[in-house]
């Protein structure tokens, strides 16, 4: 296992879009500017365990191995070990990176439920998922990614923040579409 390779560019552009499309979040919630600067920081950082794991399971194209399965899964619980027992900021970023793939059912990484889930997590689950559909992979059409996201409120998405998300989905496209044009990046991935 590498430890801290920088990320990939793709994965750097990831981190940013689902920094600035949260804090947008946290501020048409009408969080006070330290929550909201504590969920864009928290946001920024929440990929970092991916730094520490084999870059080859980034670059295949062929289906992962239970193994690298496994290994990708990891990069949460190594997020969290790198950013806990730091102060103030970083240590909400540990439990976001924890925390960023859980579930309201229980579906998730490690299988928190609800109230388990911080409510920070719960922000950025959605707008990492929002990120994925439209920014990454995927690249859905809008109305597709909004009724993916409409079907998971309230059972594995936290249905307030997908709600704000849905309210706000323009600003939100261009928060995303920002972050890629000031990195030179004006296309989807």
């Amino acid at each position: 296992m590498n430890f801290l390779t920088p990320l990939r560019r793709e994965e750097q552009l990831h981190c940013r879009r689902v920094s600035a499309i949260s804090k947008l979040l946290a501020d048409a919630a009408g969080m006070s500017a330290p929550e909201a600067a504590t969920i864009a920081q928290s946001a920024l950082l929440h990929d970092i365990g991916k730094s520490a794991l084999p870059q080859r399971l980034f670059h295949t194209l062929n289906p992962l191995s239970q193994r690298e399965q496994a290994l990708l899964k990891a990069h949460t619980t190594i997020g969290k070990e790198l950013l806990e027992g730091t102060e103030s900021i970083l240590s909400t970023a540990s439990i976001v990176a924890y925390q960023h793939h859980e579930y309201l059912d229980g579906s998730g990484y490690w299988g928190l439920r609800g109230q388990e889930i911080h409510p920070h997590a719960k922000l950025i689950t959605v707008v990492d998922m929002f990120d994925s559909l439209t920014f990454r992979k995927a690249s859905w059409e809008n109305d597709a990614v909004r009724s993916h996201l409409e079907q998971r409120a309230g059972t594995q998405l936290d249905a307030e923040t997908v709600h704000l998300l849905l309210s706000n989905f323009e600003q939100v496209l261009g928060a995303g579409y920002s972050v890629n044009t000031h990195s030179g990046q004006n296309a989807h991935f």
